[in-house]
């Protein structure tokens, strides 16, 4: 497979890990600052972490816009990861309800959808690439 500008994906891709790696810093501090203030509170509470996830999505969309072609498609698929990471960042201060859980959702359904695509395009160049080709006087 061929990678066709891959510079921005790698910036974006490096941009969600380094945001990724922050809130998991946040975290860490946040749980050892629960743990202490109230132990009986933190025995109860079972935390969802899912910003480890949303780095993979944008890692595997990431590759996807990587190996297209220069087009109209792979522009919104670069869009697309801007979307992403400003729609988990800004959150916060979009008055939807859930608007965090509609972008997570909305990028694990399209990193699956890029899984796919990126299966079907190995899968066509080994096929490609292992036809067996007809002999020159066989041309029947």
């Amino acid at each position: 497979m061929k990678f066709y500008k891959p510079l921005f994906s790698v910036i974006i891709i490096l941009i969600q890990l380094s945001l990724s790696v922050l809130t998991h810093f946040d975290y860490i501090r946040s749980t050892e600052k629960l743990k202490t203030e109230n132990p009986d509170l933190w025995e109860l509470i079972s935390y969802r972490t899912t910003y480890d996830s949303l780095f993979l999505f944008v890692l595997i969309i990431g590759i996807y816009e990587m190996t297209t072609k220069p087009s109209l498609f792979k522009t919104f698929v670069r869009v697309f990861l801007v979307c992403i990471i400003l729609g988990t960042q800004f959150s916060g201060i979009i008055p939807i309800e859930d608007f965090y859980f509609g972008v997570y959702n909305t990028s694990w359904f399209s990193a699956v959808l890029a899984f796919l695509l990126i299966l079907t395009k190995i899968g066509i160049n080994i096929v490609s690439r292992n036809k067996i080709k007809k002999p020159a006087g066989n041309n029947v």
